[in-house]
């Protein structure tokens, strides 16, 4: 984040804000991606992948019903197009993935993995691995699903920005 005062609100002050539909989008097409290696890798296809995202929005709207506002009119009616739009545009991102990985030759060593340190000053670090695979030869990859928009290219080289 660039604004200091937006960092403090959303980090350290943790004040509600209310859900935007790309950052909806993200934890659907998050939630795909981590369920598609649920199936067996023959199976972990981009059509199943694509047809899992309904699924998952359902699943995702009936654990927080105020999603739904997120589609409707001003005047809170349904606003069906613009859902089907946004459904849509995350079968696409889905798409997308699989264009950087073929999910058939992976079998993750581990899968939302919560890690945690505390630094010599005190400070602790935590988070969440999406994914880690471990390579035939022993080479690890930690995996981190990202569905927003790529870094400026002054940041894109840096290996520190991704």
């Amino acid at each position: 984040m660039r604004c200091p005062l937006l960092y403090r609100f959303r980090v350290i002050d943790k004040l509600p804000e209310k859900p935007s539909a790309a950052a909806t989008r993200g934890t659907v097409v998050h939630a795909v991606l981590e369920r598609l290696f649920d199936a067996p890798a023959a199976e972990r296809t981009s059509p199943r992948a694509r047809a899992m995202v309904p699924g998952e929005w359902d699943r995702l709207l009936a654990a927080k019903p105020e999603l739904a506002e997120l589609f409707q009119e001003e005047d809170g009616a349904p606003a069906p197009d613009r859902l089907a739009e946004w459904l849509t545009g995350a079968q696409t991102l889905v798409d997308q993935w699989f264009s950087l990985e073929d999910p058939t030759r992976l079998e993750p060593a581990e899968r939302e993995l919560f890690v945690e340190t505390e630094l010599e000053s005190g400070l602790r670090l935590r988070g969440i691995i999406d994914r880690i695979d471990i390579a035939p030869t022993g080479d690890v990859r930690i995996v981190d699903y990202k569905t927003g928009k790529a870094p400026a290219p002054q940041y894109a080289a840096r290996p520190c920005s991704r």
